[in-house]
């Protein structure tokens, strides 16, 4: 059961749906969802405002139930002046943005469009590492992950693919693989934490370390796959809470330390990163 209400805003001529949870005077989480999908994260959503969150996931141009842009953009980073907006006109600002995997990429377009906005960035299962900057090689991560997914996240992600249609899919899949992460975390003058699955295998260490602000290992969730705040919803609201507030700093897992065990890890080869 879902604790959440939906919102529907105007914005530059198309409607774009939202997900908002908790309690208003809650510090604020705004959650950019994956590739043409969003429901798998209102469980996250419910679990973060559980922690004392106010929380509002958003669905970005063409997402399920937001309307499709007009014009359609050519780059993955045109759809952010749509959320951009969106954060002006609703007037948010001091905000945690969270994107989970394609919407790492949107995430971050969105805090280098808006810096004065957005106080920090977490990028949970952030893609495409540029090993797997293919649609073969990415499809193939992708099928590597899908046995390890919960059972539950198919029944959320195709009804959803199948509203947009699989040429939007492809498009934004397209779209997704051409964008450069790094480059756009680059531009960023504020803190950026990666959080990964442990057998998440749609990127390596080495990237994942790059895109940190400052520079670190990601904080990995032991035992769980690429769509972590699906899989493990309340562990995620717990690990978003204790590192991202000041009076938690004692308590929280961080970059560089050994929270926990060595692990071989999905590409082959044992290393050493903090595990929540």
């Amino acid at each position: 059961m879902m604790h959440g209400t939906r919102r529907d805003t105007w914005v530059r001529g198309v409607r774009l749906s939202s997900y908002e949870v908790g309690r208003a005077d809650g510090d604020l989480i705004v959650v950019v969802p994956g590739l043409c999908v969003s429901s798998y994260l209102w469980p996250a959503c419910d679990a973060l405002a559980g922690e004392g969150f106010r929380v509002e996931l958003v669905e970005p141009p063409g997402w399920p139930r937001s309307e499709p842009p007009t014009p359609e953009p050519t780059e993955l980073a045109g759809l952010t002046e749509w959320l951009a907006a969106w954060l002006e006109l609703r007037r948010l600002t001091d905000v945690l943005l969270i994107g989970q995997s394609v919407g790492c990429q949107l995430a971050a377009h969105l805090a280098a469009l808006t810096p004065q906005r957005v106080r920090a960035v977490l990028l949970q299962g952030p893609v495409f590492d540029p090993a797997y900057r293919t649609v073969p090689r990415g499809l193939g991560r992708w099928a590597l992950d899908l046995p390890r997914e919960h059972p539950a996240l198919a029944a959320r992600e195709v009804p959803e693919w199948l509203t947009v249609g699989p040429r939007r899919v492809a498009r934004v899949l397209r779209q997704s693989q051409r964008d450069r992460l790094e480059d756009t975390v680059a531009m960023l003058d504020l803190s950026v934490r990666v959080v990964v699955g442990e057998h998440d295998p749609l990127s390596k260490l080495p990237w994942q370390h790059s895109l940190s602000r400052p520079a670190g290992p990601p904080l990995v969730m032991a035992g769980l796959p690429h769509s972590a705040p699906h899989a493990a919803p309340t562990r995620f609201a717990r690990l978003v809470a204790t590192s991202s507030r000041p009076c938690n700093a004692g308590h929280a897992p961080s970059a560089g330390a050994t929270v926990g065990r060595p692990h071989t890890n999905a590409h082959g080869g044992s290393d050493m990163r903090p595990t929540w």
